[in-house]
């Protein structure tokens, strides 16, 4: 489908969600409408509203496809590598997806990730090192990969263990302090980013849309440092036991640092690698 046929649709979209909008208003500022009449109308707004997001995902395709053609960018990897160095902790796919539309207009579908790291990886076994860094997943404490993670392999090993829901949190906490400061004064994809990830992380309730740049850089300050102070308490704890299990894996093989142990060879939490049919 073509952009001007999507962004048709969206309209016709739009204009039918509007109108049944100011519609369920009216129904429910009058008391004689049934419970289940508003709750009828309210289900075919949600329905509309999946129809919209469906067509804003085209627009997104259609547009970062265009933009890819019109002008010679780095390959996908480079971009992804480059982001997750921006970033500095591991991040999950559907976070990387959503920055990289408002950082650089360019969709990359979180389901995409998988099938990149697995290319990554045969890369690596085919000339072992020949690049910079790789995408690679985070690694559990017992060794094994945490792919809902992606990290660069050129991190230190404590940057890339999950050492426990603690680890999680301070990675997702990283989103909210690292857009607090990419984002500018002006309304940007990158400041609706960091007001969704602040109202889902931070409970903080977004500024109106009829703030002022005044109140919204005030907004921008307020969610990072109520992330920062966050991150700094979770540090003390989780920077210690992630340095500590980097240490158990740092013995293990290159490949097994960089793509995980199978479960079957895990580490056990005793010490040591457990390997494939051993009665250990």
């Amino acid at each position: 489908m073509t952009l001007p046929v999507v962004r048709d649709e969206l309209i016709a979209t739009l204009e039918e969600t509007l109108e049944l909008q100011q519609r369920l208003v009216a129904a429910a500022r009058d008391r004689g409408v049934p419970v289940t009449d508003l709750v009828a109308q309210a289900t075919l707004l949600e329905r509309l509203d999946g129809k919209r997001d469906e067509l804003i995902c085209q627009l997104r395709r259609t547009a970062s496809a265009g933009l890819r053609a019109r002008r010679q960018g780095p390959p996908i990897r480079e971009v992804v590598l480059t982001a997750l160095g921006h970033l500095g902790w591991p991040q999950n796919a559907g976070f990387l997806e959503e920055y990289l539309w408002a950082e650089r207009q360019l969709q990359v579908d979180s389901r995409a990730f998988a099938p990149l790291r697995r290319d990554e990886r045969r890369s690596w076994q085919r000339v072992p090192g020949s690049r910079r860094a790789y995408i690679v997943p985070a690694l559990n404490a017992d060794g094994s990969a945490n792919p809902r993670w992606l990290t660069s392999s050129a991190w230190p090993l404590q940057r890339r263990v999950v050492a426990s829901a603690t680890s999680e949190r301070l990675f997702d906490l990283q989103k909210v302090h690292f857009l607090g400061a990419s984002a500018s004064s002006a309304m940007t994809s990158l400041e609706a980013l960091l007001w969704q990830y602040g109202a889902r992380l931070l409970g903080l309730a977004p500024p109106s849309v009829n703030a002022t740049p005044q109140e919204r850089a005030h907004w921008r300050r307020r969610a990072r440092e109520c992330a920062a102070a966050e991150i700094r308490k979770l540090r003390r704890a989780d920077d210690p036991r992630r340095i500590e299990i980097a240490r158990e894996l740092a013995p293990l093989p290159e490949a097994d640092r960089l793509w995980g142990l199978s479960r079957s060879g895990s580490l056990s939490r005793s010490g040591g690698a457990r390997m494939p049919g051993s009665a250990c």
